[in-house]
């Protein structure tokens, strides 16, 4: 008899709670082991940031430190996005999570899956290709350093790769927040949301911390996650549903097998209906 597949139920919330936060955290730490892998292969690094600025000029880009220099002359802006880069990445992101996973749980395990293959893309990359920022070349300013606040002046600093620049993170996670934002939040507000990468991208490239193209590469990175990810949900959801229907028919199928044979129905003596064959019946067969 084929086994009947049941549909799998929700998890109760604290294990459902317990088993993403186990994910997220191992993601983060998995995030900061490999950032420090490549942080000493400077001479790679500088040789890539000359590789990128080459090809931003081919593409036609304006070069980071000639809009660095339309900023510069007023501080209290500066600031503000030094702050900005500083505490718009890890608490936003951070508050993100839990606000998708408090009202939204049905669709966390699209996010969750979209962050964990955006970040592996990133990590890969970091581990591939060391870039050194622009605040790090001639031609650009450490608005950090000379403006503060400066990330790299507290002492979790010590612990971060300062030469993982490809790609910019910041730009990733902020677009598929905004993303997510835009797809689970009602109303026209949610468009709001979208100010958010901009914002990030905009302000990784004024502090120098990051080139347009580490920006670009996020965004595309995370076009294809998201693509992906939405791929996958469909696919778990026919699943789902297909085993729902499964299920249904195979209950309706052993409840008919259950039910009494009725009381006013004599069953059929298929005996009764047969004739017998006589052997005086059959004709002689004669050859020849």
């Amino acid at each position: 008899m084929a086994r009947i597949v049941q549909p799998k139920k929700p998890r109760p919330w604290p294990v459902d709670l317990a088993m993403n936060a186990t994910v997220l955290v191992g993601l983060f730490f998995a995030y900061s082991y490999v950032r420090r892998v490549t942080a000493d292969e400077w001479t790679a690094a500088i040789v890539n940031s000359g590789e990128v600025l080459n090809f931003q000029r081919w593409l036609g880009l304006p070069h980071e430190g000639s809009v660095q220099v339309l900023l510069l002359g007023r501080p209290r802006v500066v600031r503000a996005m030094n702050f900005y880069y500083m505490w718009a990445h890890f608490p936003v992101t951070a508050a993100f999570v839990a606000w998708a996973w408090a009202f939204h749980r049905p669709a966390f395990g699209m996010i969750r899956r979209t962050l964990i293959t955006v970040t592996g893309a990133g990590l890969i990359l970091h581990l591939v290709y060391p870039l050194a920022p622009p605040r790090m070349l001639p031609g650009f300013v450490d608005t950090g350093a000379l403006f503060g606040p400066s990330p790299y002046d507290i002492d979790a600093s010590a612990a971060a790769n300062q030469i993982a620049a490809m790609p910019s993170l910041h730009v990733g996670w902020a677009l598929i927040v905004a993303l997510s934002i835009v797809w689970l939040a009602p109303g026209r507000a949610r468009l709001l949301a979208l100010v958010h990468p901009l914002i990030t991208l905009a302000v990784v490239v004024l502090t120098a911390n990051h080139y347009w193209l580490d920006g670009f590469v996020a965004i595309m990175l995370v076009i294809g996650a998201w693509a992906y990810s939405i791929k996958r949900e469909r696919q778990l959801l026919a699943a789902k549903a297909n085993q729902e229907l499964l299920a249904k028919a195979q209950a309706i199928s052993i409840e008919s097998m259950r039910r009494p044979f009725p009381a006013n129905v004599q069953p059929v003596d298929l005996r009764s209906e047969s004739e017998t064959i006589d052997d005086t019946e059959v004709p002689e067969l004669s050859f020849g």
